[in-house]
């Protein structure tokens, strides 16, 4: 194909792959401080993440989503703030767009922590409304998965490396010769001492709280002193996501979302369609 995102595919080359097919990956992040990385770091690192996937099982992409809820980080003048309502309102109207577009099976994922309060949400009120079961992917959960598969991942900052080699898009790291990586300091943040809200809950659903300052966020981590060491870094990284990729099965993933449609629709509505949330499509 000559490419797998929607929005730089043309009509023909939709009506066509719509004749064979109905994926769609739909990878939505943030733009906010993250360290020394470009702002737009963790909807870069969901794309590349997505177009593996959708290599693995002949499906599209639908990108260009990054502003979405963004967690504790509005302290920066560079974060893009979103409520999670105004996200998942948003959100949903792309999938019920989707599903009319004939793509009715629908997979969105982020590499965010606080994603799953919209996409969750996004998931299970779309399936009340449409009886189609669409699908999140947490990428942080994917990557703890590969873990224990194996696979070798010796920090997240690999794969965001790793995300700007899969998409072609590594100039925009920044390299400055003079730069120095400091230290993780110690957090000023309150969610990070005390234990009583990560004991119970995901911290980005236990308690309201903003960064204490942006290093609080990732570090300061993200430049790279020389073209060298950032093509290493990017691409040591696009190993790490194909090799997360290889271990999540996508084939087997999608056949069960099938599956899931099939059973819905031909034992759930049946038997239970009287009483069953929202309408029918």
């Amino acid at each position: 194909m000559r490419t797998r995102f929607l929005p730089k595919m043309t009509h023909d080359e939709v009506v066509e792959y719509r004749k064979r097919n109905d994926i769609i990956f739909v990878p939505f992040g943030t733009v906010e401080v993250h360290g020394t990385f470009p702002l737009d770091v963790e909807q870069v690192t969901p794309e590349a993440f997505a177009l593996c996937m959708a290599e693995k099982v002949d499906g599209l992409v639908l990108g260009q989503l990054p502003y979405f809820y963004p967690g504790a980080s509005p302290i920066s003048p560079g974060t893009v703030q979103m409520s999670v309502e105004a996200g998942i309102t948003y959100l949903k109207n792309i999938a019920h767009s989707l599903l009319n577009q004939g793509f009715r099976r629908q997979i969105y994922l982020s590499f965010h922590g606080p994603a799953f309060l919209t996409a969750g949400t996004v998931v299970v009120d779309f399936f009340d409304e449409t009886k189609v079961p669409i699908a999140y992917i947490d990428l942080v959960q994917a990557t703890q998965y590969a873990k224990t598969q194996g696979t070798k991942i010796d920090m997240y900052d690999s794969l965001f490396y790793g995300a700007y080699e899969i998409l072609d898009r590594k100039n925009e790291l920044v390299v400055d010769p003079e730069i120095d990586a400091k230290p993780k300091e110690k957090s000023e943040t309150g969610i990070d001492y005390f234990e009583h809200f990560r004991r119970y809950a995901h911290p980005s659903g236990a308690v309201g709280f903003y960064f204490a300052k942006p290093e609080d966020h990732a570090g300061m981590t993200g430049a790279c002193k020389s073209i060298e060491q950032r093509d290493f870094f990017c691409k040591k990284g696009a190993n790490m996501i194909r090799e997360i990729v290889n271990c999540m099965d996508m084939p087997g993933y999608v056949d069960a979302m099938r599956k899931i449609d099939q059973e819905t629709s031909e034992i759930i509505i049946p038997r239970y369609e009287k009483i069953l949330p929202g309408g029918r499509k």
